[in-house]
């Protein structure tokens, strides 16, 4: 018998159909559109939703779903996109996504290769490790830069990424836009009432966006289904990580323990040596072979 979700308030943003329900409707543009422009630092006139259902990318399919894609015709494209499992080739992976739109700006004939700016946006539920880099808190930001000078080859693609489980700061203690939206997007789930303090009208407006009670049917069955595989996957990640470790102390301390033993009758053995006791009475107290007594 299948276990029934009990629903907070709020919707966990870090389910697809959650996130769309947020950020992927005409009626809430506004989040999407002010959540772009204060991550890259631009002004958006206009916004249009692209392909907003991509079939076959499904939650069971994959570990991640591609969710939104946008255009502006005066800035360019934005993917954005919730990463809920860490993958071993998660940059490789953004960047292919990443020229999907590119590739896709070139018209038939002649062209001189002027292209719109792409903007990848990744709320991960992981910790970002990339080679040679530093721990920089929770916003990571990426671009085609000189590796010398750090001045940029080209604005044309540009990535941000959001760790959000990393993210601890109390709301009283967000210094920005984006950590006061990673403060409400990691917690949404843990509010049984709208905090009293909220003034904004943009988190005002995310908040009435994220209630579960605006959800339709077809919706409210869909994310509590696919709450409950991702509660149960990161439980069974859970007990395979607890197993793990247990296994993993186990043998360590067994191999310890043999290896101290082993150190042990080495140095009986030199002692023995020393005092002149024959090769194979040596062999025959401590358990060495005459190969290892050489």
């Amino acid at each position: 018998m299948e276990t029934i979700i009990q629903p907070t308030r709020y919707v966990n943003p870090m389910v697809d159909v959650a996130f769309k329900q947020i950020f992927g409707q005409e009626k809430n543009k506004r989040l999407m559109r002010e959540l772009l422009e204060h991550v890259f630092r631009v002004t958006i006139s206009e916004l249009n939703y692209v392909n907003v259902e991509h079939p076959g990318r499904t939650y069971e399919d994959r570990n991640a779903v591609f969710d939104l894609e946008c255009h502006s015709e005066q800035i360019g494209d934005f993917i954005v996109e919730v990463q809920v499992k860490e993958q071993k080739h998660f940059a490789e992976r953004a960047l292919y996504y990443g020229t999907f739109p590119i590739t896709a700006q070139a018209p038939r004939g002649q062209w001189d290769y002027a292209l719109k700016p792409v903007f990848f946006l990744g709320f991960v539920n992981f910790a970002l490790s990339f080679p040679g880099e530093k721990d920089n808190g929770c916003i990571h930001r990426y671009s085609l830069r000189n590796d010398s000078t750090g001045a940029r080859m080209t604005d044309c693609l540009q990535f941000v990424f959001m760790e959000v489980q990393k993210f601890g700061k109390a709301l009283d203690e967000c210094n920005s836009f984006e950590e006061k939206f990673l403060y409400y997007f990691k917690n949404l789930p843990t509010f049984a009432e709208k905090p009293p303090q909220e003034q904004d009208s943009y988190f005002e407006e995310l908040l009435t966006a994220a209630e579960y009670a605006k959800m339709n049917r077809k919706t409210m069955t869909d994310y509590e289904r696919r709450l409950k595989i991702m509660r149960d996957n990161w439980s069974a990640e859970q007990f395979m990580i607890e197993k793990a470790t247990t296994e993993g102390l186990e043998k360590g301390m067994a191999q310890g323990m043999a290896q101290g033993k082993l150190e042990a009758e080495r140095r009986i053995a030199s002692r023995m040596l020393e005092e002149g006791f024959e090769k194979d009475q040596i062999a025959l107290i401590t358990g060495l072979s005459l190969d290892q007594l050489e």
